[in-house]
């Protein structure tokens, strides 16, 4: 959830960039990274088309990605393609999608993705651009059944998708998770989703974090640890010192590519601090508002459709989290990703692609063959494989073990072997 922080120290790093970048006169200076830069394997002929539908009065924009050319029909023919469109849910919460656009290489595989701004922040506010969008006039904006039982399912209608997957990220898997167990009119429809950086239960996160063992903030010196706790408790979350330490933490744990390219200031700079606070809490170490008491731990057996779960090295969601949901879901498979923080698809853009493009391959062809019930994730599905395999060959090694022995007896009755002989064919045979 500290996919949020405070936009200033985004500033200042920038300028800071900025400013200690000597450019001779006939260089353009460095200004940032781009997203696309750090995306690898980003094809040159995607296409946007953008739009918004209105919801509640507060006009939501969305994205859709694709590629203006088809892909040949050998890559067609290989199983390297997607077919059904990707609907990525961002962080936060309110927490505006650009961060998610490394996502968009997806599209370069043949299928759509489509990227949307939550109600409240980023571009989704009312015409008026000027005009922000205030929790005490739209209550509904701290409703988290708002996101996942209307203002996603109108989306959904709006695009006419009749199969899609979802992906989710940080608040946005709790989101997909609602989405899963709660709203109308998924079943056949919703394929697969994709949690990256996940929970299911607040207060698990939290004292995961500060664990001794696997806590990120649990491994940090025990001064900083003591300052941590001391102005949280003193609320003083809009102290120098409190917003020096989030930042840092930040290049810790949160987004590790730093400096923060393009796509990630775009997001600060959208976010709604009003919906962020009142759903998350003001702390970054801790988590209140809305959200305080959420966990849907004990329903995750409920979804029956194949999930992909991701989490980085240094996530802020701990393993012990995303092991807890694997554990928890029929049909789940989970992929660490070694240099992330908590925005794997920018720290690991290629990995991360790569992992949920295998997933949701793996997923399409099962649909098609024999229905998404028959899924098997990775860990399981090498065991299960190989299993008959495995068995079947040691039958078909016994059996011609069994006739070499005979036929062998039968030659020996004629020609008897002499000792070296057999010492020679045992140690080939010891080998292998």
């Amino acid at each position: 959830m500290r996919s949020a922080f405070t936009y200033n120290v985004l500033l200042l790093l920038y300028a800071t960039t900025v400013s200690s970048s000597a450019a001779s006169a006939d260089q353009k200076p460095w200004k940032q990274w781009t997203c696309d830069e750090l995306t690898p394997n980003l094809c040159d002929d995607l296409q946007v088309e953008s739009g918004s539908l209105i919801i509640r009065s507060i006009p939501v924009k969305y994205w859709r990605y694709k590629r203006r050319e088809t892909l040949s029909v050998e890559e067609d023919s290989n199983g390297s393609t997607i077919s059904n469109p990707i609907i990525a849910l961002h962080g936060g919460p309110s927490w505006p999608h650009s961060y998610l656009l490394p996502l968009k290489q997806l599209a370069c595989r043949g299928t759509e993705v489509i990227f949307y701004d939550q109600a409240g922040c980023g571009e989704s506010i009312p015409l008026d651009k000027g005009q922000s969008v205030s929790p005490s006039e739209h209550p509904h904006l701290l409703d988290p059944a708002y996101y996942s039982e209307e203002e996603l399912p109108a989306l959904i209608d709006h695009w006419k998708l009749e199969k899609y997957h979802v992906l989710g990220h940080s608040w946005g898997t709790m989101l997909a998770q609602l989405f899963a167990l709660n709203a109308r009119n998924t079943r056949g429809r919703l394929q697969s989703l994709i949690l990256s950086g996940p929970l299911s239960d607040t207060h698990s996160y939290i004292a995961a974090q500060w664990d001794t063992k696997e806590g990120n903030l649990g491994s940090l010196p025990p001064f900083v640890q003591d300052r941590i706790h001391s102005l949280a408790a003193q609320k003083s979350y809009d102290t120098a010192e409190y917003e020096a330490i989030d930042n840092v933490l930040t290049t810790f744990f949160t987004l590790r590519t730093a400096p923060a390219p393009d796509c990630f200031t775009a997001s600060a700079g959208g976010m709604n601090k009003d919906i962020y606070v009142g759903m998350q809490g003001a702390s970054e170490f801790a988590i209140g508002g809305v959200l305080g008491d959420w966990n849907v731990t004990g329903r995750l057996h409920e979804i029956d459709i194949p999930v992909l779960l991701t989490h980085g090295k240094f996530d802020t969601m701990r393993p012990s989290i995303v092991k807890t949901m694997e554990e928890q879901l029929k049909l789940s498979e989970r992929v660490l990703l070694p240099h992330s923080g908590h925005v794997s698809m920018i720290d690991d853009a290629g990995m991360m692609n790569d992992a949920v493009a295998d997933f949701l391959q793996r997923v399409e062809r099962t649909a098609i063959r024999n229905g998404l019930d028959h899924f098997v994730p990775r860990g399981d599905e090498e065991e299960e494989i190989a299993g008959p395999y495995l068995t079947a060959s040691w039958v078909m090694v016994f059996i011609a073990l069994v006739a070499g022995v005979i036929i062998g007896r039968l030659i020996d009755n004629e020609n008897p072997p002499t000792s070296s002989a057999v010492t020679y064919s045992f140690a080939e045979m010891s080998a292998y």
